[in-house]
């Protein structure tokens, strides 16, 4: 075989193996805890895929929808009676753990833009944001109205202790008889200040 044919050959040949290790990661949504990738710590905000992120935990369902933006928007629903009280057995994000110490000790105000569901919408909404063995906010609730509404509360995040923990914030619609469900369009967090000396 002519060089002028063997290496643009080559070429293709491995540049086909490269293109084929790299295909099961295109088109994958992002899994995993919710992360500040060492950027601004001030604000972090998960939304279109990123709000796969979320676990649904206990019999809750949970899905990404097509928005009419061409954004994805998170679906929640869960039937009444099918989630304990512990924010990390129903849906909820994972913080990595720089946000974990990102967060330590200061004061963030957690933001959830959400609606009612088209079926089955919830009338309320509860956060809560758990920093583990070291406290919660405990159940926020917020009712919710028609439309993507912003709903938020601040919480003072314990400082870390010892080994470091699990951060979580979960999210949940109130859930009175049957099923209800509601769509989360965004997650934000925003680093205020530190409420310890």
């Amino acid at each position: 075989m002519k060089d002028r044919i063997f290496f643009p050959l080559a070429f293709l040949v491995a540049a086909g193996m490269v293109l084929l290790a790299l295909s099961p990661g295109f088109g994958r949504l992002p899994e995993g805890p919710v992360t500040g990738d060492g950027r601004d710590y001030s604000r972090i905000t998960v939304e279109d895929a990123y709000l796969n992120k979320v676990i649904a935990g206990g019999d809750a369902t949970s899905r990404l929808e097509n928005g009419p933006d061409g954004h994805r928007q998170l679906y929640i629903e869960v039937a009444a009676g099918a989630l304990s009280d512990a924010p990390e057995y129903g849906p909820h994000f994972r913080l990595a753990g720089d946000l974990e110490v990102q967060f330590s000790g200061f004061t963030v105000r957690c933001t959830v833009r959400a609606r009612p569901a088209d079926e089955r919408g919830a009338m309320q909404m509860e956060l809560n944001y758990s920093a583990g063995r070291v406290g919660e906010s405990g159940w926020q609730e917020f009712d919710l109205m028609p439309g993507f509404q912003d709903y938020s509360f601040e919480y003072n995040v314990p400082v870390a202790e010892g080994e470091q923990g699990v951060d979580y914030f979960a999210i949940r619609p109130v859930v009175p008889d049957k099923s209800r469900a509601l769509i989360v369009e965004s997650v934000t967090f925003e680093r205020l200040g530190r409420w310890t000396n």
